[in-house]
């Protein structure tokens, strides 16, 4: 049984491609930021935030900074766990999204990391309050720390 931060993570699984494979016969770099949209997004449609929800709103979430933490290799036809989840938001503006793979196999953390997203209104491209639909979806996934 895979042990996370948090009770409830919403969690995808990956298995590592050859494509995903570099030189060094692990899992490219780069590749780890992909995971981190695409599982983002996953975990936002699982709620129901999707891009017509930001397009009524007339705000976004964008990327202010990420931290990538790499702890283990992943190589060719691992099996993974992506595991992300979303705090409550640290300010009218902000909130934090963290990460982290694990390989269930031996039970080690591969990867982990998180993302600071600040709300922006379309219309003036300024920092806005963060709305509350884009809260409360996550509030069923934002569960205390273990």
């Amino acid at each position: 049984m895979i042990q996370w931060p948090v009770k409830n993570p919403f969690i995808h699984p990956i298995k590592v491609q050859t494509e995903q494979i570099d030189g060094l016969n692990h899992v490219n770099n780069k590749v780890y930021l992909d995971w981190v949209e695409k599982v983002s997004w996953l975990h936002s449609l699982a709620v129901g935030i999707d891009q017509q929800v930001y397009e009524k709103a007339g705000k976004v979430m964008v990327i202010r900074q990420h931290e990538l933490n790499y702890h283990a290799s992943a190589k060719l036809h691992d099996d993974l766990l992506f595991a992300t989840w979303v705090d409550l938001p640290s300010s009218q503006v902000k909130r934090t999204r963290h990460f982290m793979i694990k390989r269930p196999s031996d039970g080690k953390k591969i990867f982990s990391g998180h993302t600071i997203w600040v709300c922006m209104e379309v219309a003036t491209q300024k920092a806005c309050k963060i709305p509350d639909n884009f809260i409360t979806p996550y509030l069923t996934n934002t569960e205390e720390k273990i």
